[in-house]
């Protein structure tokens, strides 16, 4: 935390990253998938299987599990935008840096992904908290989706989405410049 403040220097993880098992909790989740339950009447049912005609009359309504997937890996940077205590619990952290200008924030990690990230697309916004078994919609982003179990971490994410698919990417390390004019660095 102390270099992000004072140099601006932070990391940019693929998401095929935050798989693995040694991570804590907080941190260990598949992020290049989304699995979702829907119910479906029967004229819904009957779009969607081969034989319409095969769809008993009166059937009730019906639970189809679908997994949203991402097709390829991509890189991601979440911050949170709380200072809940849980959160230096659940993360195992003992400092955090306070952003007091996001605006500013944004803008840097912006011009600096766009020399340090060429050749993808960014995107950026709150995280969309989702009840896999009641979703209020099946228009889903799985780079800025999370379980709604999560909805207390309160995420912003940015992601970077390489315009040609990779199936692995390494971490980029990403240089801001100082943040000390637009942050504070708290350590308990």
């Amino acid at each position: 935390m102390e270099a992000l403040h004072r140099t601006g220097s932070l990391r940019v993880q693929p998401a095929s990253f935050f798989r693995d098992e040694r991570h804590v909790g907080a941190i260990r989740d598949d992020e290049q998938s989304f699995p979702l339950s829907f119910a479906l009447s029967r004229e819904g049912v009957m779009k969607i299987v081969k034989n319409p005609k095969d769809v008993p009359p009166g059937i009730p309504d019906q639970r189809v599990d679908v997994q949203f997937q991402s097709p390829a890996d991509y890189w991601l940077y979440c911050l949170s935008n709380s200072v809940e205590p849980r959160l230096f619990v659940d993360f195992a952290a003992d400092a955090c840096v306070i952003i007091r200008n996001r605006e500013r924030f944004c803008r840097l990690l912006r011009e600096a992904s766009a020399r340090d990230l060429s050749g993808t697309i960014m995107r950026q916004g709150p995280a969309m908290y989702v009840d896999p078994l009641l979703p209020e919609s099946g228009d889903i982003f799985v780079p800025l989706c999370k379980h709604f179990r999560y909805a207390y971490q309160e995420e912003f994410r940015f992601c970077w989405l390489p315009l040609k698919p990779v199936r692995r990417l390494a971490h980029v390390d990403i240089l801001l410049g100082s943040l000390e004019q637009i942050s504070e660095l708290i350590t308990l």
